[in-house]
């Protein structure tokens, strides 16, 4: 009995440490969804301003998974170092975006596709590691997206501004919106879990 109470008691630390984190998930799929939106109503936007956005959009988000990564406890340190590896990647190819804004559009598709490609084989192995936690569903279908993504931006050597902004922009929508699910579960999770506590 001793030790399901202790078990019971980890788990209950593990539900609190990500509760404690659901609002910034939401607000990072906010901020996607709204980047997507925007990106996708203004196709004919300049290569400078798509490789603007979306070289901020890539160093946020990479500053933001490594700060996941550094303050998960509960996942393994194999998931947590393919967290922080994917962290760091996004944020070595966002500050290349800022800095060679005005780089060809074959260069900017090649980075965006291996990022999408080799982003989602780590989101999709990592989200996989994560058994029995929230969002571990999305995590894989998101991972699975970007590789598709990817490898369509990679065989396509002649693709358009155009519709690489498409694709990019509602690849954004779509992450934002599964990003939003997932903190409104986490954030569900954590409200039964209080209230079990307070029972």
């Amino acid at each position: 009995m001793a030790e399901a109470t202790s078990i019971d008691s980890e788990d209950q630390d593990v539900i609190e440490a990500i509760g404690r984190s659901w609002g910034w998930v939401l607000f990072f799929g906010i901020a996607t969804l709204v980047l997507g939106i925007l990106v996708v109503i203004q196709p004919k936007a300049t290569i400078y301003g798509f490789a603007l956005l979306l070289g901020i959009w890539l160093f946020v988000s990479g500053l933001f998974r490594i700060i996941v990564a550094i303050a998960d406890r509960h996942d393994t340190g194999g998931t947590r170092w393919l967290v922080a590896i994917l962290g760091i990647l996004s944020v070595i190819i966002g500050i290349f975006f800022l800095r060679h804004t005005y780089e060809t559009v074959a260069s900017l598709t090649f980075l965006l596709g291996l990022f999408w490609v080799i982003g989602g084989i780590i989101e999709f192995v990592s989200s996989y590691g994560r058994k029995g936690l929230p969002g571990r569903g999305f995590g894989m279908v998101m991972g699975l997206l970007a590789v598709a993504a990817g490898i369509v931006t990679l065989v396509w050597p002649s693709i358009t501004l155009h519709v690489l902004v498409y694709i990019m922009g509602f690849w954004l929508i779509v992450y934002g919106l599964l990003q939003i699910v997932t903190s409104l579960t986490i954030r569900k999770l954590f409200a039964k879990s209080d209230g079990a506590t307070a029972s």
